[in-house]
């Protein structure tokens, strides 16, 4: 591959994802528009090239400084930078605020580790019992090379260790038999605890993994409204959810916001994992070190108390999650209505939130460092 090619693709993914906020998928779609690639291995090799360079961009502006060369800090990083001498948050590639945050919810040593996990990704896939048996869709994966370790709380879930070829174009999640799927985002769904037959509200339903995932266990018996607030994502959920296997007749889409909405019956159960910052799928998008701000996490949890606070009134049974480390989308939000519910902590294997925070030993926290996971934060709330 040219040089030059490599240095215009991630200069552009940079560039957008600075000046647009998106995500570095969406930032490499629109950075290889117009740009004639050697084929699926020359595009998977760029793609991971820019996930690394856009991790490491918090690092780069401590050694170079600010630069309005997006080219000039591709080269210098291509060239290799050491991070010898640097403070910790640089060598780690976050910014101080977020470095001084985490350090001061865990300790110095402990937050540390947490930032340097969520650097790594790892791999999970969900097998898809609706489509195929678990023992047909390992033996595909085996024969395609991949190497594989069953979790011990989730049968179905794998963590893959290692994959000849991109997870996404793998014959059986090609197919729909196995779906990536994170161990945390599994977990909400095991909290939730859903049965055949009981009506379960979603509220926050797009893409649909949570619903599926709550249809495969009922095996297609449990009845779903399913809410969004975007119409269109409402209509990409029902097109996945067909092609997952899922009983769409017991799956009533609504384009809603859910923070007002109000229904003509209390559902049995109410799952509310909510909008948020993200800040833990960092290891996901690395594009979030750079977009996450203390702005935006003070915006989400605004919304997430709304959401809550419809929750509450919808249902008695309620399991409330965000994928954020950040105790404003957490412990404080289910801190506002501590009056008015009764908290209980059922995944033995998570940790409890945040020591000295409200209801901290009530709630459950999944980290990267320890868990292997996404860093999520789970409520199973009771209404009184």
């Amino acid at each position: 591959m040219k040089e030059k090619v490599k240095i215009k693709i991630l200069a552009r993914v940079l560039y957008e994802v600075l000046n647009h906020r998106v995500s570095i998928d969406v930032a490499f779609k629109r950075a290889c528009k117009g740009v004639r690639l050697q084929g699926t291995d020359e595009r998977e090799y760029l793609y991971e090239l820019a996930r690394m360079f856009v991790s490491d961009y918090q690092k780069l502006q401590c050694v170079l400084g600010r630069t309005k060369s997006l080219s000039k800090l591709v080269r210098a990083w291509l060239r290799g930078v050491s991070d010898e001498g640097l403070p910790p948050y640089c060598r780690l590639s976050y910014s101080k605020w977020f470095y001084d945050r985490v350090t001061s919810l865990l300790g110095k040593e402990e937050g540390e580790q947490l930032l340097a996990s969520m650097n790594e990704r790892v791999w999970w896939l969900r097998i898809n019992t609706l489509k195929a048996p678990e023992e047909r869709v390992l033996k595909l994966l085996e024969s395609e090379g991949v190497e594989y370790v069953i979790d011990r709380e989730y049968p179905f879930l794998l963590r893959i260790k290692k994959t000849p070829k991109p997870i996404r174009l793998l014959r059986p999640v090609k197919n729909y038999m196995a779906i990536p799927q994170d161990k945390a985002s599994v977990a909400v769904v095991d909290v939730l605890s859903p049965g055949a037959g009981e009506l379960i509200v979603d509220m926050a339903a797009a893409p649909g993994m949570k619903t599926s995932l709550i249809m495969m266990l009922t095996e297609n018996r449990a009845k779903i409204v399913a809410i969004d607030i975007s119409y269109r994502r409402i209509l990409l959920m029902k097109n996945l959810l067909k092609k997952l296997g899922i009983d769409l007749s017991q799956v009533h889409l609504v384009a809603s916001d859910s923070a007002r909405i109000k229904l003509p019956r209390h559902p049995d159960k109410v799952l509310l994992d909510a909008p948020c910052s993200n800040s833990g799928a960092v290891s996901k998008d690395p594009a979030l070190k750079i977009s996450l701000t203390e702005g935006k996490i003070k915006y989400y949890a605004s919304k997430q108390a709304e959401l809550l606070r419809n929750a509450i009134q919808l249902g008695r049974v309620i399991v409330y999650s965000v994928c954020s480390i950040m105790p404003e989308e957490g412990e404080l939000v289910i801190s506002l209505f501590k009056d008015r519910v009764t908290l209980e902590k059922t995944l033995k294997w998570a940790s409890s939130g945040y020591k000295g925070l409200p209801l901290s030993d009530r709630v459950m926290r999944l980290f990267p460092h320890k868990h292997l996971t996404e860093g999520f934060f789970i409520a199973k709330i009771l209404a009184e």
